[in-house]
């Protein structure tokens, strides 16, 4: 243990990425590659602290309206008005991940139908 101590306080271990480039010397690292590694040791921390504040925060949503933890109105407000705008913004997608193949046929020949009778008698039609 002593020996331990002596290098130091013993690390977490943060995947395969970081112990990839902990296997190379670090003055033989090339400029990209001590970049990669600040990147990997990051993204490893991160996902550390992330784990470590999961297990603090409470894992269930609050009852509320806002299904947030806000207590302000101001606040609340903001959530409530965020998810009506996601809401709205997420429904022509709904929508059109709904429809069949048959249904977008149909829209198609409905619109050609359409143009068509705007178009000029006498008129080159496309």
């Amino acid at each position: 243990m002593e020996l331990l101590e002596q290098f130091g306080p013993p690390y977490p271990k943060l995947g395969a990425a970081v112990a990839k480039f902990r296997k190379i010397p670090r003055m033989e690292l090339s400029a990209d590659q001590k970049r990669e590694y600040a990147e990997a040791i990051e993204t490893a921390i991160r996902a550390l602290q992330r784990s470590e504040l999961q297990r603090e925060l409470p894992s269930f949503r609050p009852r509320c309206a806002s299904g947030t933890w806000h207590t302000t109105g101001k606040a609340i407000e903001r959530a409530i008005r965020e998810q009506h705008r996601n809401a709205l913004l997420a429904y022509p997608e709904q929508v059109r991940k709904a429809r069949t193949p048959g249904k977008w046929a149909e829209l198609y020949d409905a619109a050609m139908k359409e143009k068509r009778k705007r178009l000029k008698p006498g008129c080159a039609s496309t």
